[in-house]
């Protein structure tokens, strides 16, 4: 899945013939661009996360919906598969404060945000499955909101390796774009834009600004990769970094040992408000309730 077998030769003498000052970008050409989305795409996938409303003044759990859903809002974000379970985006672990539904309530001490569905799907697929997350331990491993869920059984611990070392990074970003958001067509099968790009990971700093990428699509986000040789005519591609958007600029934040990162802490930042049914299979995941304090 993240390996790809050709002439490590070739490839490098490729490489080398478009490399670029430290955080430059360049477009891959072609052959390139098509060889590592083939090493890299079946390790991400799309996230689609659910949360209702609970009235916390009511004796019995109240929970609500919008506008008759089964949900009061969701959100759609980019997970990728790791050995230690995947990584998540903070519209993943917290879609309220991606909502405007959601802002009449925020400082509301009546209602609390709680995670419901939790699905996922492949890029090329079109059809959403349920990604476990009840109970998973979920560690944040940046101050830009990047999370760890722990969970080995759902991928079978397939995924990418994480480079977590400083020095310089001769790597390639991997940008995934659609024509529209998926908030208003989720069917839609991500395009890939590949570039090369040089960066030199310092101790003392976690993330790093760099320019958008030539499109006018929706860009979803991406992942930093670098390529490396593991052994005669064999490439190992290690997750290195995440693309993050802060105050309107995409950065690169590195990643971190799983195992050093911190806990995930809870925080929370109402018309259309329809009562759930609250039967067996309709259960939201309280044990992700986020309350405010």
């Amino acid at each position: 899945m993240n390996k790809l077998f050709f002439s490590a030769i070739v490839f490098f003498a490729t490489i080398s013939a478009v490399a670029q000052p430290s955080i430059s970008l360049e477009r891959s050409v072609t052959s390139n661009q098509q060889l590592i989305e083939d090493a890299v795409k079946d390790g991400i996938f799309i996230v689609r996360r659910c949360y209702q409303l609970q009235d916390t003044t009511a004796a019995t759990p109240t929970y609500f919906g919008w506008q008759n859903q089964n949900w009061f809002g969701k959100t759609y974000s980019l997970g990728i598969k790791v050995k230690e379970g995947y990584y998540l985006f903070d519209q993943a672990v917290r879609p309220w404060v991606y909502d405007r539904k959601y802002a009449p309530y925020a400082d509301s001490a009546d209602f609390a945000p709680i995670l419901s569905a939790s699905e996922y799907r492949m890029l090329e697929d079109t059809s959403f499955q349920a990604l476990p997350y009840r109970d998973l331990p979920v560690k944040e491993i940046s101050t830009h909101r990047v999370y760890l869920a722990q969970d080995t059984a759902s991928f079978h611990q397939k995924g990418f390796s994480v480079d977590d070392s400083y020095g310089v990074k001769k790597g390639w970003l991997a940008w995934l774009v659609t024509d529209k958001p998926l908030e208003e067509e989720n069917r839609q099968t991500p395009t890939f834009l590949i570039y090369r790009t040089e960066l030199t990971f310092e101790q003392e700093k976690e993330h790093y600004e760099i320019r958008d990428p030539v499109t006018n699509k929706h860009v979803l986000g991406g992942f930093y990769f670098l390529p490396e040789i593991t052994e005669i005519g064999q490439i190992n591609f290690i997750l290195t970094g995440a693309l993050h958007r802060e105050n309107g600029k995409w950065q690169v934040v590195r990643m971190k040992n799983p195992t050093t990162a911190n806990a995930v802490q809870p925080r929370t930042v109402v018309d259309g408000l329809t009562p759930i049914n609250n039967e067996p299979n309709n259960q939201p995941d309280t044990s992700r309730r986020r309350r405010r304090r």
